[in-house]
């Protein structure tokens, strides 16, 4: 035999062997899915925060009598009602922001005899009580007022 029949039987089984190889070899991996582009359109998703509730204040004035007059006020903004039988209440929504608020209430009563007494109920919870009245003899008149007030945290 001579050379070239040597490299030419020597070279046929190798490139078999390759041939072979290529084509017995395991599937190609699965192509890896692409990372997340920082430029997506989508909004990130955030939970959502809760509002926070505004608290209530009720004013209450309650008793024997009539009132002429009531007057009420929440952080400046003040509010009139005519003459008023009792019991009266009138319900405030207080923002909830952490701020206090003031508040006063304030009557203005006349007649023979009479007591008031007032409260606030803030969210619940009985905040500030105050009473005022008084009685006259015979047809003698009983005129005055009273308020209170205080501060809430909203």
């Amino acid at each position: 035999m001579d050379l070239r029949t040597t490299a030419r039987t020597a070279v046929v089984p190798v490139a078999l062997l390759a041939a072979l190889t290529a084509c017995s070899s395991s599937p190609a991996p699965a192509p890896q899915p692409a990372p997340p582009s920082s430029s997506s359109s989508a909004a990130p998703v955030s939970e959502p925060v809760p509002d926070r509730q505004p608290h209530t204040l009720v004013l209450n004035a309650d008793g024997s009598g009539a009132l002429q007059q009531i007057t009420y006020t929440l952080d400046g903004e003040t509010k009139q009602t005519g003459q008023v039988k009792l019991p009266w209440r009138q319900s405030l929504s207080v923002a909830a922001d952490g701020k206090p608020h003031q508040w006063t209430l304030e009557i203005t009563y006349s007649g023979s005899s009479g007591q008031v007494e007032m409260y606030s109920v803030f969210d619940g919870k009985e905040s500030v009580r105050t009473a005022s009245g008084g009685s006259g003899s015979g047809n003698s008149h009983v005129t005055g007022s009273a308020s209170v007030g205080g501060t809430v945290q909203g």
